[in-house]
C-alpha cells in the first residue's frame, strides 16, 4: 500500500495496449485477492522491463506468479497477517519512494502495522488494479474505528478513511520498487478531530 510516513509518485504513461484491469467496489470488500493464508509461494513472472507483453503473452517463467497475483496478495495481507505479507511479497532490497520521497522498507512496514493496530475493524479494499508488463497499479482504500495511538495521536473513537494509490514493480515474485500517493495530511488530521474524517474517501474534492 503505502509508505505511511509518506510517499512521492513518479509514473510511466500507461499504454491502452498491454493492459489489464480489475475492478471491485467497496461494497464487495477485498474479492480482488485470496487472503495470504490461500496464496501460493510468492513468486511472479520476471517481464522485461522494455518489453511490456499483451495480456495474454506466455509467461517468462511460468513458475512465478504474475506481477498482478504478487499485489493483489500483497494487499490481501491487510486483512491478514500483514507482516507476513510484507516478508513474502516485498523485497529486501526495495526502492521506495514515499509521500514525502524516498524512505526505508522498515518505515513503512513499521508505520502500516501501527495504523492497522489502532483501527478497529480495519479493512482495506482495492478498488481497481491495472497492469502493464511488470508494473501494477493498485488503487486501494483501507478504514476503521480510531481506538487505539496511532502516530502518537491518542485514540479520538472517530471512524477514518485513507484512500490513495501505488505503484509495485514487480520482479520474481517480489515488488522491488514501490511509489505511491495519499491524501495522508488529511487523514492524521482526521484522527486529531480537525477536519471531516469523510473527506479523505475515494472521490472526493480533497483527493
Amino acid at each position: 500500500m503505502t509508505s505511511m510516513n509518506g510517499r512521492a509518485a513518479a509514473t510511466a504513461p500507461l499504454s491502452a495496449a498491454g493492459r489489464r484491469r480489475r475492478e471491485t467496489g467497496i461494497a464487495t470488500g477485498f474479492a480482488v485477492a485470496a487472503p495470504l493464508a490461500t496464496a501460493v509461494p510468492a513468486v511472479a513472472q520476471d517481464y522485461d522491463s522494455h518489453r511490456a507483453p499483451s495480456a495474454h503473452s506466455a509467461p517468462q517463467h511460468p513458475h512465478y506468479l504474475s506481477p498482478l497475483q504478487v499485489t493483489s496478495a500483497y494487499y490481501a495481507s491487510y486483512n491478514g497477517d500483514l507482516a507476513a505479507g510484507f516478508d513474502s511479497y516485498i523485497s529486501k532490497d526495495l526502492v521506495l519512494h514515499g509521500f514525502n520521497g524516498p524512505e526505508q522498507r522498515e518505515d513503512w512496514i513499521k508505520g502500516d502495522l501501527n495504523i492497522k493496530a489502532g483501527l478497529k475493524g480495519f479493512k482495506m479494499t482495492v478498488l481497481d488494479q491495472i497492469v502493464e508488463g511488470n508494473r501494477v497499479v493498485t488503487r486501494w482504500s483501507f478504514e476503521g474505528d480510531h481506538t487505539g495511538t496511532i502516530f502518537g495521536i491518542p485514540a479520538s473513537g472517530r471512524h477514518v478513511t485513507l484512500s490513495g494509490m501505488s505503484i509495485d514493480r514487480v520482479i520474481h515474485g517480489q515488488s522491488v520498487e514501490h511509489w505511491s500517493e495519499g491524501n495522508f495530511g488529511r487523514f492524521l488530521s482526521a484522527l486529531q478531530g480537525e477536519t471531516d474524517p469523510g473527506s479523505a474517501t475515494p472521490g472526493s474534492s480533497s483527493k
